[in-house]
C-alpha cells in the first residue's frame, strides 16, 4: 500500500466516494463528486502509477491517493466506487469493489463481455448493493427532452442513432493511446443504449435482437436492432464528417431529432401530409435549428460547463437510489444487452479465429523496418518498398486496426522514446525513420521526435545495422531570404518560435547526425516538403486554413508552393533503400514541378463544392502575429510564442538536386537487391 495524503474526514451524511483510475475519465468523475456539495465526498483516488495518481491528487488538496482498492477502502472506508480504469480492467476492479460492499458505478464500456456483466451484476444481486453504468447521455438535455416527448410522436416507426467521430491520434498525460478500433469500441455503447432506451420505452415487453450487422473497412457499422415489431438502425463510424452524433424517431404522428452535439432537439409534431404541412416543414426545422442552437450554444458559454454533459446527472440520480433505495438509474437488462451488442460488433471487428499471415522474406529481398509505418508518409513509404520487392516490418506506437493493416507486413508495437524492444531491428538491412510527434507541446517533441531518434540510433548499433533513412523537414532550413535555400543551407537558429513540431524535427535531425558520427553509421537525411495526396487532396496547412465555408489563403497567388505527393516521396525515400551509396547525404523533397497557392486553392474548391476563398496578403499577416505572439505571452506566459508571420513566411528552395534524381527515381523498378549494395546481413 502507497498513501499520498490523509483522508479529509468527510460527514457520515454524506457518501464516501473512492475514484479508481486517475485518468482522463477519472478526473471527470472526481471533479463531478466534490461539486455535489453535501450528497457525497471524494475520499480517496486510486491508480497504481504514482505520477498519474499524483497528477489528479494535487487538484483535490486533503484527499487521500492509493495504488489498490483494497487498501483505499481500509482506509477511508467508501461507501461508493467509481471505476474509471482502463476498460479490459472494468470486471475486475468492479467486482473488488462489490466484494468490500461498496456500491459501484462502472465507466463505459462496463465491461468486454457479457458473461462478464453477468457475473458483475449477479454479484451485486447477492451483496445487495447498486450499480451504475456510465450511461450519460440519457440524462442529456436532447435525451430528456426526446423521452418526454415520444409519446407525442405517436407509434413509433423507426429509430435511429448515429455516432461519427475523429479518433484521438495523440494520448494525453499518462494514457496510453487506443488504436483507431478499440476507441470505436470505448464509444460504441453511447449509441447503442440511447437506441435500445427508446426501443424499449416503445415496446417493453418484447425480446431485443441483433438482426444484421455488419463491419465494414475503415470502422463503419451498420447494425438492424429489432425489439418486437420496432427495428433500429444504429450506425457508427470513424469516416464520416462532420462530427455528429443524434437520435432520431419517426412515429405515426411526427418526428424528432435529437442532436447531442449541438444540445437541441428539432420536432415536426403532426401528421404532416398536407399541402401547407409540407411547406412549412424546412423553414420550422432552420428556424429551430438556428434559435435552439443559439440557446443551447449561449448556455453553454454562461454555465461554463467542463467534462461530459449529462455525467453529474447521472451520477446524482445514482446517488439518490442509493439514499432512497430505488432502482438504479441504469437496469441490468439496459446494461447487459448494450454490452451483448458491442460484444458482437467487437467479434464483427475483429474475429476470433482471425489470422495475419507474414509472408517469410525472399533469401535476396531488401529487408526493411519502418517507424511511424502507420503515418501519412509511412503509409506510403511501405505501400512503396512492397511494389519493389522488399519486405517490410514496422514499428508503431500501438497496433493498427486490423482494417488499417498492410498484408504481408510485419507490425511491432514499441514505444521508441522510452526503448527499443529486442525484436524492432533484428535481421534488417535498411532503417526508414519516420516515426515522429506530430502535435503536442515540446516535451511532447522532446519525447517522441527526440528521445525516440536517440533509442533507435543506438538499437541499430548494436545491431550492427549501419544503413539508416531520417526523415526530417523542410521546416528546419533557415529562410535565408531571396537566396533558394538548398540541400546543404543552414538551419532554422531560433526553431522554438516556429513551434514545437518545427523545433522537433531539427533537433532530431541534429541529433541522428551526431551519433551517427559517434556510432560509426551510414544515415540519409531526407526533408520532406508539405505532403500532400493529390487522389483524395487535402490543403497542407502552409497554404491557409478553411474557417466553415471559407477558405483563408495565405500568400500571393502566383506564389509556388514548396511540396511533395506522398506517393512521389515514398518513391524517392524507397530509391534510397536502395541506392544508398549514390543518394545525397541530405535532400531536400519537393515534388517535380511545383504548383502555384492558386492552382492548389482551386483543388481545395474542387474537392469541396461552395467554399469561398479569401486570400490574404501576408503583409497584413505581420502586425496581426505581433499582436497574436502578445496574446500567447499573456495566456501562456511559461510557453514561447509562436511567429506566424514567421510560420508563413515566403520560402525558397533550390530544386536541383530533386530534379536531378526524379529520372532515376521514376526509372527505378528493382526486382531483388543488386550484389554491389554490399549488404551486412544481420
Amino acid at each position: 500500500m502507497k498513501v499520498d495524503s490523509s483522508s479529509n474526514g468527510a460527514s457520515a451524511k454524506r457518501l464516501r466516494v473512492i475514484v479508481a483510475g486517475a485518468g482522463k475519465m477519472g478526473a471527470h468523475h472526481a471533479r463531478v463528486v466534490t461539486s455535489l456539495g453535501d450528497m457525497a465526498s471524494l475520499v480517496g483516488i486510486v491508480d497504481p502509477s504514482e505520477a498519474a495518481r499524483q497528477e489528479l491528487l494535487d487538484q483535490f488538496p486533503g484527499v487521500a491517493g492509493f495504488d489498490d482498492l483494497e487498501s483505499a477502502h481500509q482506509s477511508v472506508h467508501g461507501d461508493v466506487v467509481h471505476v474509471c480504469t482502463p476498460p479490459e480492467l472494468h470486471q475486475e476492479v468492479a467486482n473488488a469493489a462489490l466484494t468490500l460492499g461498496c456500491h459501484t458505478y462502472v465507466e463505459k464500456p462496463f465491461t468486454p463481455t457479457t458473461s462478464g456483466a453477468e457475473q458483475v451484476l449477479q454479484l451485486a444481486d447477492e451483496k445487495g448493493l447498486k450499480v451504475c453504468a456510465g450511461h450519460q447521455l440519457l440524462y442529456e438535455r436532447p435525451a430528456l427532452e426526446a423521452a418526454d416527448l415520444a409519446n407525442a410522436l405517436g407509434s413509433l416507426t423507426h429509430v435511429e442513432s448515429y455516432f461519427s467521430f475523429r479518433p484521438v491520434r495523440q494520448a494525453s498525460g499518462h494514457a496510453s493511446l487506443m488504436r483507431p478500433d478499440l476507441q470505436l469500441l470505448d464509444i460504441l455503447p453511447h449509441p447503442t443504449y440511447t437506441l435500445l432506451r427508446f426501443l424499449t420505452d416503445a415496446v417493453p415487453d418484447a425480446a431485443t435482437q441483433l438482426k444484421a450487422l455488419e463491419a465494414g473497412p475503415g470502422g463503419t457499422i451498420h447494425a438492424l436492432i429489432r425489439r418486437g415489431s420496432l427495428t433500429g438502425s444504429l450506425f457508427v463510424t470513424l469516416d464520416g464528417r462532420p462530427i455528429e452524433s443524434y437520435l432520431r424517431l419517426v412515429g405515426t404522428n411526427g418526428s424528432l431529432h435529437a442532436d447531442f452535439v449541438r444540445g437541441t432537439v428539432q420536432r415536426l409534431i403532426g401528421p404532416g401530409v398536407s399541402g401547407i404541412d409540407k411547406l412549412l416543414a424546412p423553414y420550422l426545422l432552420s428556424w429551430q435549428l438556428f434559435g435552439r442552437s443559439t440557446r443551447a450554444f449561449a448556455r453553454r458559454f454562461i454555465q461554463r460547463k467542463g467534462g461530459y454533459p449529462g455525467l453529474t446527472e447521472l451520477i446524482s440520480a445514482f446517488y439518490d437510489s442509493i439514499d432512497n433505495g430505488g432502482p438504479s438509474p441504469t437496469s441490468p437488462d439496459q446494461i447487459l444487452e448494450t454490452v451483448r451488442i458491442c460484444e458482437q460488433v467487437g467479434r464483427e471487428l475483429d474475429p476470433p479465429n482471425r489470422t495475419i499471415t507474414v509472408t517469410a522474406p525472399k533469401p535476396d529481398a531488401l529487408k526493411v523496418v519502418v517507424t511511424g509505418g502507420t503515418g501519412f508518409l509511412g503509409k506510403e513509404v511501405v505501400h512503396s518498398l512492397l511494389r519493389s520487392g522488399a519486405w517490410v516490418r514496422v514499428v508503431a506506437h500501438r497496433l493498427p486496426a486490423p482494417w488499417q493493416r498492410i498484408p504481408d507486413v510485419e507490425y511491432v508495437a514499441s514505444d521508441l522514446a522510452s526503448s527499443c524492444g529486442p525484436n524492432v531491428l533484428h535481421g534488417v538491412d535498411v532503417v526508414i525513420h519516420c516515426a515522429a510527434a506530430t502535435s503536442g507541446g515540446f516535451d511532447q517533441h522532446q519525447r517522441d521526435s527526440i528521445d525516440a531518434t536517440e533509442n533507435l540510433l543506438r538499437s541499430a548499433a548494436d545491431h550492427g545495422i549501419t544503413r539508416l533513412i531520417h526523415v526530417s523537414s523542410l521546416a528546419v532550413l533557415q529562410n535565408t531570404g531571396r537566396r533558394p535555400m538548398r540541400s546543404d543551407g543552414p538551419t532554422e537558429p531560433k526553431s522554438r518560435q516556429r513551434g514545437p513540431y518545427v523545433w522537433g524535427k531539427l533537433e532530431s535531425e541534429k541529433r541522428a547526425e551526431e551519433m551517427a558520427q559517434e556510432l560509426g553509421l551510414d544515415i540519409r537525411i531526407v526533408r520532406p516538403a508539405a505532403l500532400v495526396d493529390y487522389r483524395e487532396f487535402d490543403p497542407p496547412g502552409l497554404l491557409g486554413r478553411r474557417i466553415g465555408n471559407v477558405f483563408v489563403a495565405v500568400g500571393a497567388t502566383r506564389e509556388h508552393a514548396a511540396i511533395a505527393d506522398v506517393s512521389f516521396a515514398a518513391e524517392a525515400i524507397t530509391w534510397m533503400a536502395y541506392s544508398f551509396p549514390e543518394a545525397p547525404s541530405k535532400l531536400n523533397l519537393l515534388g517535380p514541378g511545383s504548383p502555384t497557392k492558386r492552382e492548389l486553392v482551386a483543388r481545395v474548391k474542387q474537392a469541396n463544392p461552395g467554399v469561398i476563398a479569401v486570400w490574404l496578403p501576408r503583409a497584413l499577416l505581420v502586425p496581426l502575429s505581433w499582436g497574436a505572439m502578445g496574446l500567447q505571452k499573456i495566456l501562456r506566459p511559461r510557453k514561447a510564442a509562436v511567429n506566424v508571420a514567421k510560420v508563413f513566411a515566403r520560402r525558397r528552395f533550390d530544386t536541383s538536386d530533386i530534379e536531378l534524381l526524379t529520372p532515376k527515381i521514376k526509372q527505378f523498378e528493382p526486382a531483388h537487391i543488386r550484389p554491389d549494395l554490399g549488404l551486412r546481413r544481420a
